[in-house]
């Protein structure tokens, strides 16, 4: 081989050695990177501190002689060491114990009917629990959010009348100035949380029952012809209606179909915005009256609840709502400009029976088209036959809670009628947002519609 073929070839081998020992060197540094990542990830706290006094000491992970598990701690202390597995220890002590799987050998997961939201409505109602034997439906609705509030059965600790009325309000009594009436107090509270000793958790209560849906706490006005005394809660939104309401014929008004519904907005937790109307109503001929179909006027409604029932000492809830039917609807159906106010009590009566009863004072126009004020009262008692499903006796004397009738009536010497109307219906809670209701019903005076007929559902939001 001649000198230059010789030359060529030691170039030819010296460029190849160089691009393998580069490759070498490219792989032997992502080979050592991913080792160092590896062990910092299996690293525990506290263990750089060690490695490096073992490096660092004759005997250390650097000296093959020496064995592994006799290190020697190091020369010269690192000047701020970092905490290691104390810190670990404390961190873990901090924080909740892991739940593992059942089986494992670990911590088992608590049964169901420990966790938070466990428990249901129909749980509860099985449970058969004394705290709910007694109540009327409504009560029973009310108790029942409050026991899934806290999962536990819990009867609402009602005060005694000698009780200190701050005495679980946390003020010195040193801060505090004597009332007039201590024992009044004690028989009356506006809210449920009013009763708690905590007020923090007192707030916690008012904040969840805004937070949840529950068409049975209240339930709907319209089913029935009183008005509950309990309001919505803030920010909550009710939607009532009746496609089916026809009323008979009496000896001064005719026949009548109508569509109302009832709008109901929580503004607080005690105040209620309500908007009603009749709706869409076909009134039949009567004498010289021709048939009329259109839009019955609007009435602008707040009810308030002034305190809550009293199952101690057999105080009822009250409320009070006060409406005024305005001129907005069709002129052939409006009865001018009628004010009403009335006071709503409920109250649980034995055998597990619900009271509900409104008084009051509602305006009517005659037939002069003159305003006139009579005296007004609604009744209601009802009864759950099975869960979420209510039935109930019912009836008015002169007018409902709400202006069902119309007003325009034409009778000798403008005086009014004697209106009277008995009847049945029930309710079914289809779901927390859902109910429908209905009942028939008839007239005892001449003057009152023959029969009453009504149909409809609530929506909650």
């Amino acid at each position: 081989m001649s000198h230059r073929d010789r030359a060529g070839t030691r170039c030819s081998i010296g460029a190849k050695t160089r691009r393998a020992v580069r490759w070498a060197a490219l792989m032997s540094v992502l080979l050592l990177s991913g080792c160092a990542a590896v062990d910092a990830r299996q690293r525990t706290p506290g263990e750089d501190d060690l490695r490096t006094a073992r490096l660092q000491s004759p005997g250390g992970e650097g000296d093959v002689a020496a064995p592994a598990t006799s290190p020697v701690p190091p020369e010269t202390p690192a000047p701020n060491p970092p905490p290691g597995d104390a810190v670990a220890a404390e961190v873990a002590s901090d924080q909740p114990p892991p739940v593992e799987a059942s089986g494992t050998g670990g911590n088992a997961s608590p049964p169901p009917a420990s966790r938070p939201g466990a428990t249901t409505r129909r749980e509860l109602l099985r449970m058969n629990d004394p705290s709910l034997q007694g109540l009327s439906s409504i009560a029973r609705n009310r108790r029942i959010h409050r026991m899934l509030e806290d999962q536990v059965p819990e009867e609402p600790d009602f005060p005694d009348l000698r009780d200190d009325p701050l005495g679980r309000a946390g003020v010195p009594i040193a801060e505090r100035d004597p009332f007039p009436f201590p024992w009044l107090m004690n028989l009356i509270y506006e809210d449920r949380w009013g009763l708690e000793k905590d007020p923090l958790r007192a707030r916690s209560r008012r904040i969840r029952k805004r937070a949840t849906v529950d068409i049975r706490d209240p339930d709907p006005d319209t089913a029935n012809f009183p008005n509950g005394a309990y309001t919505l809660p803030k920010g909550r939104l009710y939607i009532e209606t009746s496609p089916v309401g026809f009323y008979g014929p009496s000896k001064v008004s005719p026949r009548i179909y109508q569509w109302n519904f009832l709008t109901r907005y929580g503004l607080t937790d005690n105040l209620e915005f309500r908007i009603f109307s009749n709706g869409l109503t076909v009134q039949g001929a009567k004498g010289k009256q021709p048939a009329t179909t259109g839009f019955s006027p609007l009435a602008f409604d707040f009810k308030a609840n002034f305190w809550e029932e009293n199952t101690k000492y057999h105080i009822p809830a009250v409320g009070l709502e006060v409406y005024l039917q305005t001129t907005f609807g069709s002129p052939a159906l409006s009865g001018g400009t009628q004010p009403s106010i009335n006071l709503l009590f409920d109250q649980s009566l034995p055998l597990e029976i619900g009271f509900e009863w409104n008084v009051g004072i509602t305006g009517v126009q005659n037939a002069a088209s003159q305003i006139v004020y009579e005296f007004s009262f609604q009744w209601s008692f009802q009864r759950q036959v099975v869960e979420d499903f209510d039935i109930f006796v019912h009836g008015f004397y002169n007018a409902a809670a709400l202006p069902r009738l119309l007003s325009v009536q034409t009778f000798a010497n403008n005086a009014l009628p004697t209106i009277n109307v008995v009847g049945v219906g029930g309710i079914w809670t289809v779901n927390d947002r859902l109910a429908i209701f209905g009942s028939y019903n008839f007239g005892t005076t001449s003057g009152s519609p023959s029969t009453i007929a009504l149909l409809g559902f609530a929506v909650a939001f």
